[in-house]
């Protein structure tokens, strides 16, 4: 069975070792420094593992590890890996995409039993994608583990299959993703994605999917962008559509000390 057949049957297809082992750890460690930088600014030391600085951080000013965290998927590393030569190549053998549009930013998905921010995100209830991006409808995620992930690790959990069953009935929301309604899936169906370093999932975005909150103190660090097909013929009668929004605030930050 070819790479295609598989995603097309299970809606996922893990591509293992795809990416060098050094770019991903390079990638994890630039993560690091910018925690590191910011404990720095606070003149506190930098911890021996990105875990700890996190850690850190979180307990010494949460605000400011919100705002460190909420400016990581702007950095040019988490950009470069998610577009890897490999990954795109991937997508025109397998796929056989010749044309790729990217309909939005990347994310950065991080748990940890000890980073948990009260009333914020620990984890994605069962959703789909597809809400969310409204692209072509071959859209897919394509998500990145910066480190080992296995089924006691936070793993994302899947619906093998789910993605054939079209947009399912969901609790729509215009701050948070579509939850899936229960009635609509049972809970036997979910497996946890194990997945290793190098390693790259590439998901329908209709594969019904979510994290699970099943984890000890590790942290899970991974990555995650959409891709769209730019020769899909629906998408290209509905002229390339996406959910996402560009906007600029053009008004001056007040925090900012302009140089005169």
């Amino acid at each position: 069975m070819t790479v295609a057949q598989q995603y097309d049957q299970q809606g996922y297809y893990i591509a293992k070792g795809l990416l060098a082992t050094k770019n991903v750890e390079a990638t994890l460690g630039d993560l690091k420094k910018t925690f590191d930088d910011q404990l720095i600014f606070l003149k506190l030391a930098p911890q021996k593992t990105i875990h700890e600085s996190m850690r850190l951080l979180h307990k010494h000013d949460l605000e400011r590890y919100k705002k460190t965290v909420g400016a990581l998927w702007r950095k040019m590393s988490i950009y470069n890996l998610l577009h890897d030569v490999k990954i795109q190549q991937f997508v025109h053998d397998h796929f056989h995409w010749k044309d790729i549009i990217m309909p939005g930013g990347q994310v950065v998905l991080i748990m940890s039993d000890s980073l948990k921010i009260p009333n914020g995100y620990f984890g994605f209830a069962p959703h789909q994608d597809y809400p969310s991006v409204q692209g072509s409808l071959d859209g897919m995620v394509v998500w990145v583990p910066l480190v080992d992930v296995d089924r006691n690790r936070f793993p994302m959990e899947i619906i093998p299959g789910s993605h054939k069953k079209g947009i399912l009935p969901s609790i729509e929301s215009d701050t948070a993703a579509w939850v899936i309604k229960p009635e609509a899936y049972r809970e036997q169906e979910f497996i946890p994605v194990e997945c290793e370093v190098g390693d790259v999932v590439f998901m329908s975005n209709f594969l019904v999917h979510r994290s699970s909150v099943k984890g000890d103190d590790r942290l899970r660090v991974a990555l995650s962008t959409r891709y769209d097909n730019a020769d899909e013929p629906i998408f290209v009668e509905r002229t390339y559509p996406t959910a996402y929004l560009r906007s600029v605030h053009r008004a001056l930050m007040k925090d900012v000390k302009l140089l005169t």
